[in-house]
């Protein structure tokens, strides 16, 4: 086996098209919507943006240029908008079978781009609302939401189902790429992430403490988020393995494998097919050749889909190696289930099962509220509890 570190050898280059600026975007986007070419300069733009993240500022382009779509043709500029327009807008999404999800996330755009252009926006009105609840009303069932990854213990009320935790870390591999995968997947359910703040985690963010734990701090965040020494100790496997002293955290590892190959004699031209060509090179004598395996470790941090990409495969391993009670058409709709989200509702979910309260899940996941935490873990939430607690001495 052959370890080849960062920078000393180049990976193989994924094919994909040139990365898109998305402030660029934005602005474009802006003044063509507004009708004003002359606002929104690409650096004051950038500076507005600044307090958002890369994946807010990706999203907020891409629900505006499907504005941009609806609006065209229209004759007149798109912001700012009335509700009538707005209303309009929640039907062509409809139109194109946009999820409910989606659509709402669409209108939270619309919203943000009128707060950038300091105008108020219209997509908390009446005839909005109502026009987003017939759709939801149409779609009949409700959104299906990431698999959750729970930790796979006995936690609260009710043990994890499915695929836990503790699953796929017993199906990583014993080689460095399982390395990588078990410690990606213990300190993503420990932080509770974002896959777009998992990938971008740095060896200097994290600071060890005497008892095997690490705080890790995510710049621009406040607060610490804690980690456990069992995560501790995969993330020092993982590090030693690759060598990574600083920078990204998870990286991308080519792996090439070469088979063995006995030792072979010259070959003479009467060995030869009639119609062969000769090539002396090739007829040459070949030693044997042992079977090898070449890791290089990449520079660059893990992509989100590359994260998507791991979980679905260790599931698969974990399903192969039976750690997982799933088969047939279960186990196919619960990879499909699993996404790189599913890490921070399992960590969610064991948080409600071990009787926090909402509040206190919200803050310790920056989850943008309260609502949006119960959203993901509500069957497991200690609300309907707190009435049994009271009740149940007195209405025996």
């Amino acid at each position: 086996m052959t370890i080849i570190a960062a920078g000393e050898a180049r990976l193989p280059q994924r094919r994909s098209g040139r990365a898109q600026d998305r402030a660029m975007q934005l602005a474009a986007l802006f003044r063509g919507l507004t009708g004003d070419p002359a606002s929104f300069s690409d650096p004051a733009f950038r500076r507005s943006l600044e307090a958002r993240t890369p994946s807010s500022i990706k999203a907020l382009a891409v629900d505006l240029a499907c504005y941009a779509r609806f609006c065209a043709g229209q004759g007149d500029p798109g912001l700012p908008a009335d509700e009538a327009r707005i209303a309009a807008y929640v039907g062509y999404c409809e139109e194109r079978r946009l999820k409910p999800a989606t659509l709402s996330r669409r209108l939270s755009s619309l919203a943000a781009a009128h707060r950038l252009l300091g105008m108020p926006g219209p997509t908390g009105a009446a005839m909005v609302r109502d026009a987003v609840r017939a759709v939801q009303r149409r779609a009949g069932a409700r959104q299906r939401q990431a698999g959750p990854l729970r930790l796979g213990k006995a936690i609260g009320r009710e043990a994890a189902r499915g695929f836990t935790l503790t699953a796929l870390l017993g199906a990583c591999r014993p080689d460095i790429v399982g390395l990588r995968d078990a410690a990606l997947l213990s300190l993503g359910y420990d932080a509770g992430l974002r896959v777009s703040e998992l990938v971008r985690v740095e060896v200097e963010w994290i600071a060890p403490r005497q008892d095997g734990s690490a705080i890790l701090g995510l710049p621009g965040e406040e607060g610490r988020i804690w980690l456990s020494p069992d995560t501790m100790r995969r993330v020092a496997a993982w590090r030693e393995a690759a060598g990574i002293d600083a920078g990204p955290l998870f990286r991308r590892v080519a792996v090439t494998r070469t088979r063995a190959r006995p030792a072979r004699g010259a070959l003479a031209i009467g060995d030869l097919a009639y119609h062969a060509r000769v090539d002396r090179d090739r007829m040459a004598a070949r030693p044997a050749r042992a079977a090898s395996v070449t890791y290089k470790i990449g520079e660059k941090a893990l992509t989100p889909a590359a994260v998507r990409l791991i979980i679905k495969r260790v599931a698969r391993a974990a399903a192969d190696q039976g750690l997982v009670d799933l088969a047939g058409a279960a186990l196919a709709d619960a990879i499909a289930g699993l996404s790189a989200h599913s890490l921070r509702v399992g960590l969610t979910q064991d948080l409600f099962a071990h009787g926090e309260d909402a509040g206190a899940v919200a803050q310790a996941l920056r989850w943008t509220s309260p609502a949006t935490a119960l959203r993901h873990g509500r069957k497991f939430a200690p609300a309907p509890d707190a009435a049994a607690r009271m009740l149940a001495p007195l209405r025996k």
